[in-house]
């Protein structure tokens, strides 16, 4: 644990320096200016605890031996199956009850089970299979 202010604020510059981000970088993810942070890494500002809270955290983002993480915006996944109640149920971990059910689909599938941005197609056709499509909130 950091014993003060300043020594908070010098390990802020060594650790942003060592994994190679700049100023602008760091302060853009902070939600302040560039400017700003040079003024607080150089002494000339004392930030609120909260802002080296916020600069402690996107610092800790940019860590190049963290974990990688990722994000979709959009999947698209055929399960090749038609048990519909099984990628439901068994994968998803929701209720079909909650689902609502249309006898329309896309992409060539004959109908489709929908919940917010969740959507399952399915379709007779066996090559076709269950084909499970999330997208923004859905993922």
């Amino acid at each position: 644990m950091v014993l003060n202010e300043e020594q908070w604020i010098k390990e802020l510059r060594e650790k942003r320096i060592a994994y190679g981000i700049s100023q602008g970088r760091l302060a853009v993810a902070s939600g302040i200016t560039r400017e700003y942070l040079n003024k607080i890494e150089s002494g000339k500002m004392k930030p609120s605890k909260e802002l080296l809270n916020t600069l402690h955290k996107e610092l800790a983002k940019f860590n190049p031996e963290a974990p990688l993480t990722m994000l979709f915006d959009y999947v698209k996944i055929r399960f090749p199956t038609l048990d519909i109640q099984h990628i439901i149920k068994d994968i998803l971990k929701l209720n079909i009850n909650y689902m609502l059910h249309e006898n329309y689909g896309r992409y060539s599938y004959t109908e489709h089970y929908s919940l917010g941005d969740i959507f399952i197609y399915t379709s007779a056709d066996e090559e076709k299979g269950v084909l499970l499509e999330l997208k923004g909130r859905g993922c």
